[in-house]
């Protein structure tokens, strides 16, 4: 299963929203003298090329007390200001600071990767969901409320790797950040919450209202967005003190939603109970939607994919109900789902079998 190149799509469809700014704070950026503060656990992970990533996880004191409790995960981006090696300065701005302030009050586990260079992209991107391989074996998750934050450099993080992978999440929360518009059914079924200051000159606030118009447009999970008048770029801080986003996120719970529409480059994906491949020779983005109504009618559309199929152990397509699959408006399957079923275009051949035998039926009746 590739996911990557989406990673990789996502990236040039973003470099218009990208602001010169992000590189030179990156560039300008100095080695942290900060201790990390109490319940911060530095690690590190070494990737295939040799290079070694730092990341810091916040763990609640209640954890050790509560062993078999499975915790929500909360996985922070963080800014261009705070990329580097050192593995410290992605836990001085944002999120990461106001749990310091009450490290035994917030009931979440954190993971805060750090970036080496601007954008969670390519190697920045692989290395954030090795991280969060890692930690999910390491601690006590509860997969299904797993939650994806970030501000600035780390808001357009938020929005693209939810986008190369939105069934991972059970919310995102961008901040002061800017969205792929073309991709942003990837993430229509799964809430959102943005934030972002209306007198912001590094992310123009254009980029969190077009992407939460766009949201509304394409209906799923209605958007929850919030915009400050009086602030600029670092609203941050008032974001993340509002104590509705806290009591709004642990409400969430990751569904497997009964609409699925996804954009990929080449390659194959698995999103929720559907996965795809694209035509070898695909000249730009393979498009798939995918719905199950109430009857058992699995309705799938596609542009630029070869074939795709149903995975699924439960809701909402458990193995043992009687489906019926259309695609493009062509009737394929009608039977039990087992679990699992895969589709292809059918051959000329196939399609005259298919016919004679329907005809020849209607005429037995």
């Amino acid at each position: 299963m590739r996911r990557i190149p989406l990673l990789l799509v996502l990236s040039a469809a973003a470099l218009a929203h990208t602001p010169a700014v992000f590189a030179q704070e990156a560039a300008a950026s100095k080695p942290s003298q900060r201790k990390l503060p109490p319940g911060f656990i530095s690690r590190s992970i070494r990737m295939e090329n040799g290079n070694e990533y730092k990341y810091v996880v916040f763990v609640p004191p209640q954890v050790e007390m509560a062993k078999d409790h499975k915790w929500p995960l909360i996985v922070f981006l963080h800014g261009s200001g705070e990329c580097g090696e050192d593995g410290i300065r992605q836990t001085t701005v944002g999120l990461p600071q106001y749990i310091s302030t009450r490290p035994t009050k917030f009931p979440f586990i954190v993971l805060m990767p750090q970036a080496h260079s601007t954008w969670f992209r390519g190697q920045e991107a692989i290395a954030v969901w090795k991280m969060l391989a890692i930690t999910r074996q390491e601690y006590q998750i509860d997969n299904d409320r797993i939650y994806l934050t970030g501000l600035s450099m780390g808001g357009f993080g938020t929005w693209e790797l939810a986008m190369a992978q939105p069934d991972v999440f059970a919310a995102i929360v961008p901040v002061c950040g800017a969205a792929p518009k073309e991709y942003l059914g990837n993430v229509s079924q799964i809430p959102v919450w943005a934030f972002h200051g209306a007198l912001d000159r590094n992310v123009p606030v254009a980029g969190s209202r077009e992407a939460i118009k766009e949201l509304k447009r394409l209906g799923g999970v209605y958007p929850k967005y919030t915009e400050y008048p009086d602030i600029g770029h670092e609203c941050w801080d008032r974001a993340y003190a509002d104590p509705e986003l806290w009591k709004w996120l642990r409400a969430q719970k990751r569904k497997a939603p009964r609409v699925i529409d996804y954009r990929l480059p080449a390659g194959m994906a698995r999103v929720w109970w559907l996965v795809a491949k694209t035509e070898d020779k695909l000249k730009g983005v393979a498009h798939i939607r995918a719905s199950i109504d109430d009857n058992g009618t699995v309705a799938v559309e596609t542009e630029g994919i070869e074939s795709w199929g149903l995975m699924s152990e439960g809701e909402p397509l458990k193995p043992g109900t009687d489906i019926t699959v259309t695609w493009n408006g062509a009737a394929m399957f009608r039977g039990t789902f087992k679990g699992s079923l895969t589709l292809k275009p059918m051959s000329e051949q196939e399609k005259a079998a298919k016919a004679a035998a329907a005809s020849t039926s209607d005429g037995k009746k």
